[in-house]
């Protein structure tokens, strides 16, 4: 069975999206057949396609998100979440009035990183530094989280 990491942020057209694509290429290849990287958003506003700039800043990075369509967050796939990545404190706390057994695994990135507790701002109606920004600090803090991703899912698999 594969650790699930389920990435959250509002609408899953700017943020959630860039970071799913953005793990999805930081997963050594040993890893692709044990770990799923999967996104969703709090406002359930399914079938979207991310951004016109969230696509531009990711492909400049050489993460492809162009075939991303929103979803919307559900209770099923939080109870299939092995790890729960928000972008707000907020969300987290969204994430966990639906689901309260989901608790345990529901982290604010910037914390699972190990950085001081900070949100990622939302870029949706900004401009183009604005989304590269947001992506600059989600690849830094994917990039810190990563090894301790990987231990997670090598202990899953065991």
């Amino acid at each position: 069975m594969k650790f699930s990491v389920l990435i959250i942020c509002t609408g899953n057209s700017c943020r959630s999206a860039m970071a799913e694509g953005i793990l999805k290429a930081m997963i050594p290849r040993k890893y692709e057949d044990t770990i799923l990287v999967v996104s969703a958003g709090t406002a359930n506003l399914p079938g979207m396609p991310a951004t016109a700039l969230a696509r531009e800043v990711a492909s400049e990075h050489d993460v492809d998100i162009d075939g991303h369509m929103s979803s919307g967050l559900s209770e099923w796939e939080l109870d299939l979440a092995d790890l729960i990545l928000c972008m707000t404190k907020e969300q987290c706390d969204h994430v966990v009035a639906m689901d309260p057994t989901v608790k345990d695994r529901t982290f604010l990135l910037s914390e699972f990183a190990g950085a001081e507790s900070e949100d990622i701002p939302d870029p949706i109606g900004g401009m183009k530094d604005e989304y590269e920004a947001a992506f600059e600090k989600m690849e830094d803090y994917l990039e810190e989280a990563l090894p301790k991703i990987l231990e997670m899912a090598e202990k899953a698999n065991q």
